[in-house]
């Protein structure tokens, strides 16, 4: 009974997550466990085990068993699959230990192994990750992404103490989770990747303790070093600093790692700055939607002590336009490690801007508070809005009568500008190109609304720090 599934199963581990031979008996015991099986017989495995690049096809048949069985509901079949997984892999202190001895070499190769890892162990799973909406804006300037996660999301009651705490490596449905130590300014932190992977190698790297950011000084330094840990190839961002605002976990100290290029870090300097207190500092306005101040140098000390002072002097900031009263001006923060320097994209955000964050139509798209994942330029969209869309497609190319006065409408104020911009109802083709140009248009407007300079503000803001345009 599941000889042949089982034994492919523990060829794939010999093959994909390092399980020794010797261990091959005892994690086939385990998962017969799992099962209810007490006569396995071992077989040849099938010959396409080695070339597998997830395990979801070999586990599939596995799973329809469990269910068929009764041993686990739908809702168990999650929590099954990385028990079973948990049985082929290394254990978390063997892993540590096999990405210690690799970073010590080079440390792309490192995460580089522990991505690839993550994915052949089915934690980060690419089949749910194909599942969302994904496009590039490629009619804007700066090609911002655009992602609708329709991934199911975890319920808050199913972790330890909260979604980043270690203890939930090995915390159900989640078995086969898997994390690497580091240290940050003295400080145990982890590092483990991201089941959403809304960029390339997403992942997170957290405090060991459950507590929030100190914010200032401290938690740039702590940046910065995080940048040390991940790379020149890397990057690491944070919401932790909003200390008065923003969508961010903030109860846990965190921040969010990628390895590729964001768009907002792909754009350049659009206006350079030189600081009367700080001349060795390269600095400059990145041409991005947002207000970001980019700096670098190679010294740790004076860079996390200007970032430390460009945030400190933004929180107070108030003039005619933007009427702060010390609760409304926050900061993000980016940092990388290139040729040596750290270099920081601090971006300058406010609530207290004299107009709008954004146009109350462009709400039903997207709502609320943006995070850094945002600010980059991976504008995550919400779930709703995968089928939303699809309905607005109806009501563009006449498949479905609009009545404006109709108020369960989906995207109704969207539907009804776009009809009236493409003149009535267009082919089904022509109406979902309208409406993702739509949906980019209004995601660039939303990203632009977070803009706080115009001239007046950026000599003033600027001028009280000794900066000066060139």
């Amino acid at each position: 009974m599941l000889n042949q599934e089982i034994s492919n199963l523990l060829a794939y581990g010999q093959a994909h997550l390092l399980l020794d031979e010797l261990d091959a008996s005892q994690a086939a015991r385990r998962i017969c466990n799992m099962l209810k099986i007490t006569d396995f017989e071992p077989v040849e495995p099938a010959e396409d085990v080695d070339a597998a690049t997830n395990p979801n096809a070999l586990l599939a048949p596995v799973l329809a068993y469990a269910v068929e069985q009764k041993i686990v509901g739908d809702d168990g079949v999650a929590a099954l699959k990385a028990d079973i997984l948990d049985a082929l892999m290394l254990k978390p202190s063997e892993l540590n230990d096999l990405f210690a001895d690799t970073y010590a070499v080079n440390k792309q190769k490192a995460f580089d192994f522990l991505y690839e890892y993550s994915v052949k162990s089915g934690y980060v799973d690419p089949d749910e990750c194909a599942k969302n909406d994904r496009w590039e804006a490629k009619e804007l300037k700066s090609k911002i992404e655009i992602i609708i996660n329709v991934m199911p999301q975890a319920t808050t009651d199913k972790y330890p103490k909260c979604a980043l705490c270690r203890e939930n490596e090995g915390y159900i449905g989640r078995a086969n989770m898997r994390t690497v130590s580091a240290d940050i300014d003295g400080e145990e932190w982890f590092y483990a990747p991201s089941r959403h992977q809304y960029f390339d190698k997403h992942g997170v790297l957290v405090n060991g303790e459950h507590v929030a950011s100190e914010g200032g000084k401290t938690a740039m330094k702590k940046l910065a070093l995080a940048a040390d840990f991940i790379g020149a190839d890397g990057f690491v961002g944070m919401d932790s600093a909003v200390e008065n605002g923003g969508a961010s976990n903030t109860a846990h100290e965190h921040f969010k790692t990628g390895f590729r290029t964001a768009p907002m870090l792909r754009q350049g300097i659009r206006t350079r700055l030189k600081s009367q207190d700080y001349p060795y500092l390269e600095m400059g306005i990145a041409d991005w939607y947002s207000t970001v101040i980019r700096f670098a140098h190679s010294n740790l000390e004076k860079t996390v002590e200007f970032a430390d002072l460009l945030i400190s002097a933004w929180k107070k900031y108030s003039d005619d336009r933007i009427v702060n009263d010390g609760t409304k001006n926050f900061c993000s923060a980016v940092c990388r490690k290139i040729n040596g320097k750290y270099t920081f994209d601090i971006v300058l955000r406010s609530t207290a801007l004299k107009r709008p964050r954004m146009a109350a139509d462009y709400e039903e798209i997207k709502a609320g508070a943006l995070s850094i994942t945002d600010i980059l330029g991976y504008f995550v969209l919400p779930t709703k809005l995968s089928e939303e869309l699809k309905t607005a497609q109806l009501y563009l190319d006449g498949t479905l009568p609009f009545d404006p006065k109709e108020t369960k409408i989906p995207l109704a104020k969207t539907v009804e500008r776009l009809l009236k911009a493409q003149g009535g109802t267009v082919s089904k083709l022509e109406a979902k190109l309208n409406i993702h140009d739509e949906i980019d248009a209004v995601c660039e407007k939303i990203l632009a609304s977070t803009a706080v300079f115009d001239g007046q503000t950026a000599a003033d803001f600027l001028g009280s720090l000794g900066i000066r345009e060139l």
